[in-house]
C-alpha cells in the first residue's frame, strides 16, 4: 500500500473519532437540555436544533482542521517538524513523514464498516429525495398553469406543500381550495410561502444526511423536532402576516380533517404538508401568547471562544490524536 493511501486512512480514522466526539456532545445536550430547548421560540429553536443535528460534522471538521495545523506548519516551515522525535511505530498525521504501513485489521474493518454504513444511509436518503421529486412531477403533470408562485393540482384530495429544493414553489390541490374558502386559502398560501422563504425543504434534506452520524434515537428525535419547529415558525409568521393566530389554528384543523377523511392510499405519504405535523402542539401554541424571542448571543460567544481555544491548542490536539491513533491503528 502506498504511503499516501496509508496517510489518508489515518486522517479518515481521526475524522471518524472526531465525528464520534461531536455525536456524543450533541447527545449530551439533547438529553440534558431538551426541555429548555423545546421552550424556545420556534424560529430560534429551529436554529438550535439544526446546529445540534450538524454538530458531528461541524465538530469533526473543526477538530480535524486544528489537529492538522501543525502538519501544515511543518510543511511550510520545516523547523516546526516534530516527527523526528517519534519512533517508527508512532502514527503521523503529517504531510512530510508519511506512514510506512496500513492500519491493523480491526481498525481497517471498522473504517470500512462505518464508511459502508454511511454511504448506504446517504444512498437511502438520496433515494427518498428522488422518490419525492418523481411524486412531485407526477402531481404536476396535470397541473393548471401557475398563478404567481402557486401551482394548482387537479386532484380532489387535500394536498398543499412547498415542493422543490433549489427552486421551491407552492402546490395546492383544487379539492383543498374548494373546501377552505378565501380566508383559509390565504392562511395556507402564506404558510407555504414562509417555508419557501426559510428554505425548510433544503434544510430538512441536509439534516437527513446528518442523522446517521448521531447516536441511535437522537438523530430521529432531532429530525422530528426540527420539522415541528419549522412548522410552528411558519405558523407564527403566518399569524403575524394576517393578524389572526386563531384563524391559522382553524385552518390547520380544517386541513387535518380533510386529510384524515381521504381514502387510505389516495395521497402518497408525505404529500400533505400543512396539517400533517404535530397538529395538537401547533394549535395549542397558536392559542397561547407568543413566546418572547430569546437572544443566543451568549451561546454564540461561548461557541466562538471554544473554537478559538481548540485552534490555539492545535499542537496539543495534534499530539494527543497521533498518540490515540497509534494505540488504535497499530
Amino acid at each position: 500500500m502506498s504511503p499516501a493511501l496509508s496517510s489518508l486512512q489515518l486522517f479518515m480514522l481521526a475524522g471518524l473519532a472526531f465525528v464520534a466526539v461531536g455525536s456524543l456532545m450533541a447527545s449530551a445536550v439533547v438529553r440534558l437540555a431538551s426541555p429548555p430547548i423545546l421552550g424556545l421560540e420556534p424560529h430560534v429553536r429551529h436554529h438550535v436544533l439544526v446546529g445540534l443535528a450538524a454538530a458531528p460534522v461541524i465538530v469533526s471538521a473543526l477538530l480535524l482542521f486544528s489537529a492538522a495545523l501543525p502538519s501544515v506548519a511543518s510543511l511550510l516551515l520545516p523547523e516546526f517538524d516534530h516527527c523526528s522525535t517519534h519512533d517508527d511505530g508512532h502514527a503521523h498525521l503529517c504531510f512530510i513523514h508519511l506512514p510506512r504501513g496500513p492500519l491493523n485489521a480491526p481498525s481497517l474493518l471498522l473504517l470500512v464498516f462505518v464508511t459502508a454504513y454511511l454511504l448506504a444511509s446517504w444512498a437511502m436518503s438520496g433515494a427518498a429525495i428522488f422518490r419525492s421529486s418523481r411524486l412531485l412531477r407526477a402531481l404536476t403533470a396535470t397541473a393548471l398553469p401557475t398563478v404567481d408562485d402557486v401551482t394548482i393540482l387537479e386532484t380532489s384530495e387535500a394536498v398543499c406543500m412547498a415542493g422543490g429544493l433549489l427552486r421551491p414553489r407552492v402546490f395546492v390541490s383544487r379539492g383543498l381550495l374548494t373546501q377552505l374558502g378565501e380566508g383559509g386559502q390565504a392562511v395556507v398560501f402564506e404558510h407555504e410561502r414562509a417555508h419557501i422563504r426559510r428554505r425548510d425543504a433544503l434544510v430538512a434534506s441536509l439534516v437527513r444526511l446528518c442523522v446517521p452520524l448521531h447516536v441511535p434515537g437522537v438523530g430521529s428525535w432531532l429530525l422530528r423536532e426540527i420539522e415541528i419547529a419549522a412548522e410552528q415558525a411558519c405558523d407564527e409568521e403566518t399569524g403575524a402576516h394576517i393578524g389572526d393566530r386563531v384563524r391559522v389554528a382553524e385552518a390547520i384543523l380544517v386541513v387535518e380533517r380533510l386529510a384524515q377523511s381521504a381514502p387510505a392510499g389516495a395521497v402518497p405519504a408525505g404529500v400533505v404538508g400543512f396539517g400533517d405535523c404535530a397538529v395538537v402542539r401547533r394549535v395549542e401554541s397558536l392559542l397561547e401568547e407568543p413566546t418572547a424571542p430569546r437572544s443566543l448571543r451568549l451561546v454564540g460567544i461561548a461557541l466562538s471562544l471554544a473554537s478559538v481555544a481548540v485552534l490555539l491548542g492545535s499542537s496539543t490536539l495534534h499530539h494527543t490524536t497521533e498518540s490515540l491513533i497509534s494505540v488504535i491503528a497499530h
